[in-house]
């Protein structure tokens, strides 16, 4: 099993469990247009106007490196804005639609950037108070707290992702068939 799942995984994994342990297991998944976009965006411009409209006060760190060695996740936020020992995570994306859809249709967004400020606070020894989603589509953000509830939403995932590639056992496909007209992996994913 691998020593860590990058936190990339767990967004994959909301998103699709059966499509994150194709990923980890078997093969990977060649870039998709979203994936493709967001390497050809400028985020850090986008970033900086962000912190400068919403008066976020610290030190900024741009594609931070960050890892939980308690969870066993390691990943690359966006950015990180350190004020003391408070901090803000910020995320860019394509699209999260609103702040009601990112808790249901884009939970897989949360769970990343949830997983991110769990990282943050092991790796840079502060607390995250909030974290905000750039929706680049619509030139909007969405600040979320971290709350104890989704932190232990994002342990119980990541505890069940790694009993399914520990047990080489794949998940449960998503319940959303839509999901799975797009899939790099459709024809090959077991019933």
């Amino acid at each position: 099993m691998m020593d860590y799942i990058p936190i990339s995984m767990i967004k994959e994994y909301t998103y699709c469990p059966r499509q994150a342990y194709l990923k980890i297991m078997m093969m990977k998944e060649p870039p998709t247009e979203s994936m493709k976009y967001a390497k050809q965006t400028q985020n850090t411009e986008t970033i900086t106007k962000t912190i400068k409209e919403l008066g976020i006060q610290g030190e900024v760190k741009l594609e931070a490196p960050v890892k939980s060695t308690s969870l066993g996740i390691v990943g690359r936020t966006d950015a990180v804005v350190i004020n003391g020992n408070r901090a803000v995570i910020i995320e860019t994306k394509l699209n999260t639609g609103s702040k009601k859809k990112l808790y249901t249709k884009y939970n897989h967004i949360l769970a990343q950037a949830t997983a991110y400020a769990i990282a943050v606070e092991e790796t840079m020894k502060v607390t995250v108070d909030k974290i905000i989603i750039i929706n680049q589509e619509k030139q909007t953000t969405i600040t979320i707290k971290p709350t104890p509830n989704l932190r232990t939403w994002i342990k119980r995932t990541i505890q069940d992702m790694k009993k399914h590639i520990q047990n080489q056992e794949p998940p449960p496909k998503t319940t959303n068939k839509a999901k799975c007209k797009a899939c790099y992996f459709k024809d090959i994913c077991p019933p």
